[in-house]
Order: structure tokens, then sequence, then C-alpha cells
């Protein structure tokens, strides 16, 4: 089976950390364009006012920046499918990756086209989160350095990691319905509760509420996932591991920290975009801990045995393990 020697997964590592780079740089100009009221800048697509490259200035240089920026990470993600394409392995985390940029590419262009439709901005930012992730995945699997053997945590904690994952993703959505209903203050400036009720009764304060009640499941599940998998990753030597599970923490706090900001600043652009790109790292932070958690047991080993505990350096990279 064809594989990628060390001196192509590191070129394709640099190129899959660079095109997650770009991406992440993406996702904060989205919020950038959401939050100054610039995503009708240009009324036509893919085109600003018939021309390839308008007067940049006003909401136009903030949309059509987010465009160019998005043709560059379309660019950059056809190059990274043609670095995978000859590893049978990793050929279909570049599928995956072209797939989902094509399809962001159309989202962004029917939510001008339509005049922003609430379900298809929500589906923007869904699949554009979810590129995020699989860009990030393509870099973890093309790294080329030699790790040590290690245990894998147990099925149960890195269930509740992926849990958590989830529930940090849900949660972008739902920033999504708040920002796209324009219900990010329908409670004013009410912290704790929303017009002095715990569920007000109406659709903005629900919809600003459900969003807020959610952050507590999140960082409950954070902190009960990522204690509990953190002695088995102290055990197994990932240090990597033990990393991303530390800046979890620091990440859904930080977040929740900046949710209040964006509302006691009135969605100041930079609270608002902060608030987003933290989020969008939490999220990327807990699917790399679910994908490095990985359980890495040697094929045909007995699941009593030592060797049932241990992988052979670098045999993710020829497709022996999940992760």
């Amino acid at each position: 089976m064809a594989t990628l020697d060390q001196a192509a997964l590191r070129s394709t590592h640099r190129l899959a950390l660079f095109t997650s780079g770009v991406t992440f740089l993406l996702l904060l100009l989205g919020g950038v364009v959401w939050a100054t009221g610039s995503a009708l800048a240009c009324p036509d697509w893919p085109l600003c006012y018939g021309q390839f490259f308008p007067r940049m200035e006003g909401g136009v240089l903030f949309e059509h920046s987010h465009r160019l920026l998005a043709g560059s990470v379309a660019l950059l993600t056809i190059g990274l499918l043609f670095k995978l394409w000859p590893d049978e392995r990793l050929r279909t985390i570049g599928i995956v990756a072209v797939v989902l940029v094509i399809l962001q590419a159309v989202l962004g262009g029917l939510t001008v086209v339509l005049r922003l439709p609430l379900l298809v901005r929500v589906a923007h930012l869904a699949v554009s989160q979810a590129f995020f992730a699989t860009v990030l995945y393509a870099a973890y699997r093309t790294r080329a350095s030699q790790e040590p053997e290690r245990v894998p945590i147990s099925p149960a904690a890195r269930g509740w990691l992926l849990v958590a994952a989830l529930a940090a993703y849900v949660q972008l959505l739902l920033g999504a319905f708040v920002r796209h209903t324009g219900s990010g203050m329908a409670c004013k400036t009410s912290v704790l509760l929303c017009d002095g009720q715990a569920w007000p009764d109406f659709g903005p304060g629900q919809v600003q509420m459900l969003h807020r009640y959610w952050a507590l499941v999140v960082l409950g599940l954070v902190i009960f996932a990522t204690v509990k998998a953190l002695p088995q990753l102290r055990k197994s030597g990932r240090g990597f591991g033990r990393f991303l599970a530390i800046a979890a923490h620091a990440l859904v706090i930080l977040q929740i920290a900046l949710g209040v900001g964006s509302v006691l600043s009135f969605l100041e652009v930079g609270a608002v975009t902060s608030h987003l790109a933290v989020g969008a790292l939490l999220w990327a932070d807990l699917f790399l801990l679910y994908v490095v958690s990985g359980a890495g047991v040697a094929q045909g080993a007995p699941a009593s045995s030592p060797a049932s505990l241990l992988v052979p350096p670098g045999a993710e990279h020829r497709g022996l393990t999940p992760g």
C-alpha cells in the first residue's frame, strides 16, 4: 500500500498547518463581516459590483477581503489534496476537505444571492467549523515525528471527550442563531437573567438564554471529560494530549468571559470576534484531544496482553490506528 515517505510527510504537514492557520484567519474575518454589518456590502457573487478588485473601502473591504481569503483557502486545500493523494490512507482526508471547502463556498454564495436566509447562514458556519477540524486532522495525521509507544485511554473517557467536543460544536451553531437572529442584545446588559426572567417569553430572549444555558453545559462537560482523561493521558506520556486537556479549561472559561464581555460592550466588534475565535479554538482543541487520545492497540495482540497497549512508533502514519 502506497504511503508518503518522511520528507513528503513533513512538507505535507507544513502545508496542512499553514492551511489551518489561514482557515482560522478566514473564520475571524467572517466574524468581522457579520459584526460590522458588511455581509451584503457586495450585492453580487462571486464578483463585487461586477469587479474582481472593487474599491476596497467601507463594508466592501471586509466582505471582499473575506471572499479573496476564502479563495486562497480553496487553492491551499486543492494543493493539500494533491500532496495527500499518493498515500492511500490519507487520501480520504484530502477529498473530504475539498468537498467541504466547495460546499462552504456554495453556501457563502447562496447567502448573498438569497439575501441572508437564516438556515443558509447557520449551515455556512457549521461547514466552516467542520472544514477547520478536517484540515487540523490532516495536520495531525501527517506529522512526521516519531512518537513513543503509549497506553490508550479508556473508551469511556474518550467517549466523554467526543461528547464535550460535539457540545462545543453545537454551541457554535447556537451562537450563529443568536448572531443571525439579532438576539445578541435581547437581554440588554443583564448577564444572569433576561428581563428579570430565567426563561423570557419572547423569541430573541429565549434564543439568547438557550445559548447561555448551553454554555454552562459545555463548561461542565469540558471539565468532567478532561479531568477524567488527564490521569490516563499522564500515564500514556501524551504531552500534547495533556496540553490540549489543560488548554480546554482555559478556553472554555475565556469563552464564557468573552460572551459576557460581548453583552456588556453592546456587541463591540473586537469582543464579538474574539468570542467567535475562542469558540472555534475550543471546538478544535476538543476535537484534536479526541483524536490524539485514540486507542492504539496493536493488530493481532490479545486485549489482555501488554502488547495490546502498545503501538509501534509511527504506526499511525501507515494507517494502523484511527487517530
